[in-house]
């Protein structure tokens, strides 16, 4: 586990080596390059707020350029203003890297699930998300499901959700369709990880939520074998529709003698 995602720690830090290479190329070369690397986090994440963002930076920075070569040659009250200006796009550049560190972190862990969509910010996806009332994209149901991972703190209820989303994962590149009525089917897992995270969260140590949490854990296990054999039984059917067909194509190249009988 890393420190924002259920990643390995090693696979954060290379992740995020851009952004501690900006932190340490303090002079500019020619400009810092802060702006470069969230316009490439931006397209990576697929986040438009961070790519207008990052524009904006590499404009000033273009900007503090073109002023310091105009007062390169003496140190006038515009070259003092060009190098404070540098100072503040460098610290406010790399704070804003920073910042976006754990929201671009878990947008890659996503992207290794499923193909990303691009989106407005992530604080109003979030929000969309959680507020949603129903389940109604595949995307949404992916994202609330590694949401409530992250929150829960049981190992077991991670490994029955990483086998769902694996399961659902197969299930929509099979079958479009299928997946969409998978959605309906099974929506109130993420119902279920919500309340066994509140659980959780409550600090509450009687049997009544012992008993409530064990229960809650017991429908997730569940749901996760159940889950498992309708993908299963999908991949059967698939499989007897493809024998039954090779089965007549066979038939056909022998009724016109292109083969022998066996």
């Amino acid at each position: 586990m890393g420190w924002f995602t259920k990643k390995s720690k090693p696979w954060e830090i290379r992740k995020m080596g851009w952004t501690f290479a900006s932190i340490l190329l303090f002079l500019p070369l020619p400009i810092h390059i802060h702006p470069l690397v969230m316009i490439s986090q931006a397209k990576a994440a697929k986040v438009r707020s961070w790519l207008a963002l990052g524009v904006s930076l590499l404009l000033l920075e273009l900007g503090l350029l073109f002023s310091f070569i105009y007062f390169f040659g003496a140190l006038t009250q515009g070259m003092l203003l060009t190098l404070g200006g540098s100072v503040v796009s460098y610290v406010l550049g790399n704070a804003l890297l920073l910042n976006q560190t754990k929201p671009y972190l878990k947008r890659l862990e996503l992207s290794d699930v499923r193909d990303l969509y691009w989106i407005s910010s992530v604080g109003a996806q979030n929000r969309l998300e959680l507020g949603a009332p129903t389940i109604d994209t595949s995307q949404l149901f992916v994202e609330r499901l590694l949401h409530w991972r992250r929150e829960i703190d049981n190992k077991a209820i991670h490994q029955d959700v990483d086998r769902i989303l694996h399961l659902f994962n197969l299930l929509e590149r099979k079958d479009k369709r299928e997946a969409e009525k998978f959605l309906v089917r099974h929506s109130t897992v993420v119902n279920v990880l919500m309340h066994y995270d509140e659980l959780e969260n409550a600090g509450l140590n009687n049997s009544v939520t012992e008993t409530s949490k064990r229960k809650l854990e017991d429908v997730i296990k569940q749901a996760a074998v159940a889950i498992e054999n309708e993908v299963t039984n999908q991949f059967k059917s698939g499989l007897l529709d493809v024998s039954a067909e090779t089965d007549v194509y066979l038939q056909s190249l022998k009724s016109r003698n292109l083969l022998n009988n066996q």
